[in-house]
């Protein structure tokens, strides 16, 4: 479960002084919703890839993926 600091939080702080979960966590969150995003949204989605890739990827155990513990993906899709 996630412990870190809201969006509303982070909006003032860069990127690149983010911890490494609130990267990961917000990475699943604007993946998954990623077609509704607008312009701002893509692009902090971008940054937060880049930041990622950046400090070396993610190490599967620290991720917050609902399919971390092997569960299928397609489980876990939202259907409208």
């Amino acid at each position: 479960m996630y412990s870190g600091r809201v969006m509303d939080e982070l909006t003032d702080v860069s990127v690149p002084e983010w911890e490494m979960n609130e990267l990961t966590h917000y990475h699943s969150i604007l993946s998954w919703v990623a077609p509704l995003l607008n312009q701002r949204g893509l692009r902090l989605h971008q940054q937060i890839n880049r930041e990622i890739e950046r400090r070396g990827g993610v190490q599967r155990e620290t991720t917050d993926h609902p399919a971390k513990d092997g569960e299928r993906h397609n489980e876990h899709r939202f259907t409208f």
